[in-house]
């Protein structure tokens, strides 16, 4: 669906059609210059991502740009590295950050002079790398805040429960976000683009949600050929019943961490001992609902 901008050898700039709409609103209500200068920071934001990634060999193959940010598509899946995915979310807000105080200075004429004499555009500058710094640092996916939770959090309570505490946060601030922009709209109606980023919000946080376990299965096929290149990874041992779904244990392992699962009867006796990679082939033949005692040898 997005508008491509740019295809170059190794890099696709997509531009989303909320991003066409929220462009065309802002063009209609005689905003063109602001519309211009917005949709650079937000491109100077993503391409701040890109240059994070690729200083830790990440290629990114695909922009695609939102009003408040946007998502790149990793050739690696970033998300299952907390460090690094902390450190890549980071760089984009830090960018506006470094934006909105080089303009503060400026503003100030802490350079000695000024070369800009619309102050208009300056204050709009303050302003739009101002919200950029703080909505993305929004603590729900898929802004870079949802990021840096999931990060936070995958290492104590595994990459699929911390990925549904973001998206869950990013659904909230959605529809929160929905409410506030009808609400301030009785006094500006400008500011109904807050509930036109509140319904993206929330429906790019489901998507988030529901692409998580795909994500987490593909990082797994990729750990296994981790193991056998460097043939030492550090290890953790699960304890679960043998009724326990697949996709239920899979929700408790950690990205950092290659698992061995003791399976218990209904008495806690032991059953047998499974290894993540059999577990992994059995979600991908039999699928995700499938018990552990339907893995055991008979």
């Amino acid at each position: 669906m997005s508008w491509r901008l740019v295809k170059a050898k190794n890099l696709e700039i997509l531009l989303h059609p909320f991003f066409l709409l929220f462009i065309l609103l802002w063009i209609i209500a005689g905003f063109p210059l602001q519309t211009v200068i917005l949709f650079v920071l937000v491109l100077g934001h993503e391409l701040t991502h890109m240059l994070v990634a690729k200083l830790y060999g990440i290629e990114i193959r695909k922009i695609e740009l939102f009003p408040f940010g946007g998502v790149g598509y990793l050739a690696k899946p970033l998300e299952m590295n907390p460090v690094k995915e902390f450190l890549v979310a980071g760089a984009g807000p830090l960018f506006n950050l470094i934006v909105l105080v080089a303009l503060w200075n400026y503003s100030d004429l802490l350079y000695g002079t000024s070369f800009w004499s619309d102050t208009s555009l300056v204050a709009f500058l303050l302003r739009a790398n101002t919200f950029l710094f703080f909505f993305n640092l929004l603590p729900g996916l898929p802004l870079d805040g949802g990021r840096l939770l999931r990060a936070s959090l995958s290492t104590k309570v595994g990459f699929q429960k911390a990925t549904e505490i973001a998206a869950s946060c990013g659904k909230w601030l959605g529809a929160f976000l929905t409410l506030l922009g009808i609400l301030l709209s009785y006094y500006d109606y400008m500011l109904l683009s807050f509930s036109l980023m509140g319904i993206f919000l929330y429906y790019a946080a489901g998507r988030e949600q529901q692409t998580a376990v795909y994500v987490f299965l593909r990082y797994l096929l990729r750990k296994e050929n981790m193991l056998k290149k460097h043939r030492v990874l550090k290890g953790e041992q699960l304890v679960a019943l043998e009724n326990t779904t697949v996709l239920e244990l899979l929700k408790r392992f950690r990205p950092t961490r290659y698992h061995q699962v003791v399976v218990l009867n209904r008495t806690c006796r032991v059953l047998e001992l499974l290894s993540e990679s059999q577990i992994l082939e059995a979600a991908l033949r039999e699928g995700m609902d499938i018990q552990l005692k339907h893995l055991l040898r008979k």
